[in-house]
Order: structure tokens, then sequence, then C-alpha cells
């Protein structure tokens, strides 16, 4: 059975896209746009993480890079800081960016696969993908 679906992704150093793993689970093909943009490009899948729920994608199309800045990471937050959130939430047709700050920050249990990683918690709205 063929389907397809609409996620949130980054891009990055070297020309990458960081994605999440489970947007591209069981994938046959992949395409992306950019922001404001309704042309697609044919991705690759470079390396999939389930078990942190993170996915590495790249494009070979020159023109899909041009004139894109990659988003810088910094360090961790600390508790009460101030924090933004960006995506694609369950049941929009357009990306979200709320605030909030840092409330927890914890080694969890992740719901993507066996291994406790860290997690932080903000107290900014956001979807819930384990319901």
């Amino acid at each position: 059975r063929q389907y397809s679906s609409s996620s949130s992704g980054f891009i990055t150093t070297g020309r990458r896209i960081l994605t999440n793993a489970h947007c591209v689970d069981h994938h046959t093909q992949v395409k992306v746009k950019r922001r404001g943009s309704d042309q697609k490009f044919v991705a690759s899948v470079l390396a999939v993480g389930t078990e942190c729920d993170i996915a590495m994608l790249t494009v070979e199309d020159d023109s899909f890079w041009e004139g894109v800045e990659p988003v810088t990471f910094g360090s961790l937050p600390q508790l009460q800081e101030a924090v933004t959130v960006v995506g694609y939430p369950i049941g929009g047709d357009t990306m979200s960016v709320t605030s909030g700050v840092v409330s927890r920050i914890e080694v969890t249990s992740y719901v993507h696969g066996a291994a406790e990683l860290l997690g932080i918690q903000i107290d900014a709205a956001v979807s819930d993908l384990t319901k």
C-alpha cells in the first residue's frame, strides 16, 4: 500500500538535512522542498537512527542548496532557559513555531527505540506523537 506524509527538517552543514526517522520509515522515495517553494527534489536517505528518531538526508541537485544558510546548533539549554520549537504538527498544513522554557532535563525511555536518552521537556504546546 502506498502513502505519503509531510514532516519538517533542517538544513545542516555539509549539504545535509536533519529530520525524524519516523518520517522516512519504510520509504521507497523521499522528496523534499524548501519552505515557501512548491518545487520538490528527490532526496537520498544517508542514515536512520530509529532509537533516537533522527534521520539524515541529502539532495544531489545543486539548485536545492542555492541561497540556503545551514542551521547552527548551540549547547544544551539550561533549566528555565527560553527555547523555540519549530515543527510540522499533526493536523496542521503549515510549519508551527512556538516558544517556551525548559522545565526538565533527564534521561528517559524513548518511544521509538529501546534506548534511554537525554530528554528535554519544555512548557510550549507541541504535538504528542505518542498518542
